[in-house]
């Protein structure tokens, strides 16, 4: 099961609506009964702190005066706040946009906030003081509002209009949020003429998925010039579509998630065409091929990528000392501009300058975005013959792109794919920390585009990748009554990542403090971290262990020390959307430990091997006694990193069994004499 299930279609048609097994709601704004202060006993309600009693929307075309036509956005939401943590449910912001004469306009805001005292409704209203008008840019503008008189209990009624000549992105509409919602409903109505292409996304099912046609004459006012202006009717067949979804519970974060925007149910939609009768289609979404074309000739892009860099060679000079191969040319430059350039911004698609010389600043200053700085990487690879290429991908948190339609906003990130003596590598110069061919894991998050040709796709899983860690455990008897031994872990690349992260923020002696106290009781002496500054290799870290005995009639020892699991990742009941973990995983333990000296094993976990979805995965958890030594191979191997909301209580009870595995102890019992 795909982490999103997406689906693409050309939108012809639409709509539905409100509680219980009706199709449509009669709600009116201001018309609110004492009995709508009551909530139905649903269990997808409890716990929540605030409600949507209903949300509905609906989106229609009307002729202006512009000649041309206008967008109406119409809204009615009517929340019930259930606790102090749900008053930020009653704080609206609603951005609006201008460009030239283009404007969208807010019209016909109504807001009340009702409470219900012994039975009497009272209500305050919003007044027109209470919105305030935040100008973000030239082109932005936020009103915001907050209802007045909120408390818990009281029921807000919302009602407004967006007026708006921005059509190519019609309004989109989600179902689902951090608040359930009884009722969430959405209707489009199309003139024949514009057509757009619906994106939907979701894993819930609609009670109302209906779609409609009708007539319509639209009105359009022509001027003519010095003051005059004629109507002119376009009659037009008209594509209804009506959403509805009922008792959509909120859609809260789990671990191992990348983005709820990825899996929150909603609709989108993208202007396709515009065609009038009798005149030829024109075209407004673009196509890959279009789009590459149009990128290697922008100058904050691919203008200077592959032609005009001679600038480069008195620098490329000492950088290439050396180096013979492509390959090693290859490393060489790219560890160059890693451990020498700083990036002021981590996400960005395009050039910081537009003038032509937006990577001779990048190369002069040592500093630039994560497109400036992987883009010039391309441009010196280039510039040695290296095959190399800008992709665009979207990072985790940022949501997936779309595979069939070139939505530029879906991307966020800029790297690089180069091709050293036939071998393809990915490599990200804007992070200091990471090693040639190596990606961070939130790169990882499926289609991504190499922009060369026509655009070819590439599909960067996490499922691809694959972490092993491995700890060896060695503990001897002394003299003095304590077992003294070492440990030594080798981790895996993207730990080994996060602890170089960790130790440049805070320092190797905050690190080394972390894991004695992880360790407890357990000293930790003569720490070492090899490989720490070899960011293309692992790091392994090992110490000397000193464990302390209260040499009792019985001693209880848990073998895994602190490497265990200690609690289930997998804390929720349910989970209505996919586990997405950054990579998949392979740990393995190993223990010798030294018998005490007058004591035998009394009691010992019993061995085990169990299996996640017979190939996903496996656990096993070897234990035995071999002469004066007890030894343990503990083994946990996932496969992949995603799996579907229908895994999850698997996934839940394997992880839940190994932490009961894995906190197990061993009894040792002295021996009478």
């Amino acid at each position: 099961m795909k982490a999103l299930l997406y689906a693409a279609t050309v939108l012809l048609l639409c709509i539905q609506n409100y509680a219980h097994a009706q199709d449509k709601l009669n709600v009116k704004f201001g018309k609110i009964e004492p009995a709508d202060f009551n909530l139905p006993d649903s269990g997808y309600l409890k716990g929540a702190d605030a409600v949507y009693l209903f949300d509905i929307g609906k989106s229609e075309f009307n002729g202006n005066s512009k000649g041309w036509f206008t967008m109406e956005f119409k809204r009615h939401v009517r929340i019930k706040i259930l606790t102090t943590g749900g008053f930020d449910a009653a704080d609206f912001e609603l951005e609006l946009y201008k460009d030239g004469t283009d404007v969208e306009k807010l019209l016909d805001l109504k807001a009340i906030t009702y409470n219900l005292d012994n039975g009497t409704i009272t209500q305050a209203k919003l007044k027109d003081d209470d919105v305030f008008e935040d100008k973000q840019s030239k082109r932005v503008t936020v009103k915001k509002f907050t209802l007045p008189g909120v408390k818990v209990g009281s029921v807000i009624d919302v009602q407004y209009t967006i007026a708006s000549d921005f059509f190519s992105n019609l309004q989109p509409w989600t179902f689902q949020g951090r608040y359930p919602r009884i009722w969430s409903e959405y209707e489009v109505l199309l003139p024949e003429f514009f057509n757009y292409v619906l994106l939907s996304q979701g894993y819930r099912s609609f009670h109302v998925n209906k779609t409609g046609e009708s007539f319509k004459s639209y009105n359009v006012i022509q001027s003519e010039g010095a003051g005059a202006s004629q109507f002119v009717n376009v009659d037009s067949r008209v594509f209804t579509h009506r959403w509805v979804m009922k008792d959509a519970p909120a859609l809260k974060s789990e671990p191992f998630t990348t983005t709820l925007a990825n899996h929150i149910a909603k609709v989108e939609f993208q202007l396709n065409r515009i065609q009038f009768p009798n005149n030829p289609p024109r075209n407004i979404m673009s196509t890959w091929p279009i789009v590459v074309d149009k990128l290697n000739a922008d100058l904050r892009f691919g203008s200077y990528l592959y032609k005009g860099n001679n600038w480069l060679d008195d620098d490329l000079k000492p950088v290439l000392a050396g180096a013979a191969t492509p390959t090693e040319k290859a490393l060489k430059i790219y560890a160059f501009v890693r451990d020498n350039f700083t990036c002021t911004a981590d996400y960005a698609r395009y050039l910081t300058e537009d003038n032509g010389n937006a990577l001779k600043t990048v190369m002069k200053t040592k500093k630039g975005s994560v497109a400036d700085i992987n883009l010039l990487l391309v441009a010196m690879l280039q510039h040695e013959a290296i095959e190399a290429y800008p992709v665009l991908l979207s990072t985790r948190n940022h949501g997936v792109t779309h595979e069939f339609y070139p939505l530029m906003d879906r991307f966020n990130k800029t790297v690089v794919l180069a091709v050293v003596e036939g071998k393809s590598v990915y490599l990200d110069a804007s992070d200091p920390m990471l090693g040639f061919d190596k990606l961070s894991p939130d790169c990882y998050n499926g289609h991504a585009r190499v922009i060369t040709g026509a655009g070819i796709p590439v599909y960067l899983e996490a499922d691809s990748l694959m972490e092993r860690k491995v700890t060896t455990v060695f503990l001897a008897n002394t003299d003095k009554g304590q077992w003294e031994g070492t440990l030594n872990s080798t981790l895996g690349y993207y730990e080994s990542l996060d602890l170089r992260q960790k130790i440049k923020a805070k320092g190797k002696e905050q690190q080394i403090k972390s894991m004695q106290n992880a360790l407890g009781e357990t000293t930790m002496l003569a720490p070492e971290f090899e490989n720490l500054d070899d960011k293309d290799k692992c790091v392994t870290v090992s110490y000397k262990l000193q464990m302390a005995r209260n040499d009792e009639d019985v001693i209880y020892f848990n073998p895994m020390l602190a490497e265990g699991y200690k609690e289930n990742p997998f804390k929720s009941a349910e989970r209505l959307y996919p586990v997405e973990m950054d990579y998949a995983n392979e740990e393995t333990y190993v223990l010798n430990v030294e018998i005490p000296a007058g004591y035998k094993v009394d009691d010992m976990p019993k061995s085990a091997r169990v299996k996640l979805n017979d190939t996903d995965g496996m656990f096993e958890y070897l234990v035995g006694v071999q002469d004066d030594r007890l030894m343990l191979r503990s083994r946990l191997v996932i496969k992949r990193a995603n799996f579907s909301a229908d895994d999850y209580q698997t996934l839940r009870d394997f992880y839940g069994y190994v932490v009961k595995k894995q906190s197990e102890q061993v009894v040792f019992k002295k021996v009478a004499p």
